[in-house]
């Protein structure tokens, strides 16, 4: 899987979630953390990884981007 997240590292801060530019991610009232809605729209582009505080998002490039 190209995206991930590890909800125990997660704190809920919402930044995945808000700036992400393909809007993968959903908001989850439930458990106060996000879930990955649209994992085959990521480009990869890192964002989300780069606004996480807790590194909670794991990114795993396709073998195409090698």
């Amino acid at each position: 899987m190209p995206l991930s997240i590890d909800t125990e590292k997660c704190n809920g801060c919402k930044n995945c979630y808000t700036i992400c530019p393909q809007d993968v991610f959903s908001w989850e009232d439930d458990i106060k953390k996000p879930e990955i809605t649209y994992l085959y729209e990521c480009s990869h582009c890192g964002i989300c990884w780069m606004e996480c505080p807790k590194r909670a998002i794991d990114i795993t490039l396709p073998a195409s981007c090698y």
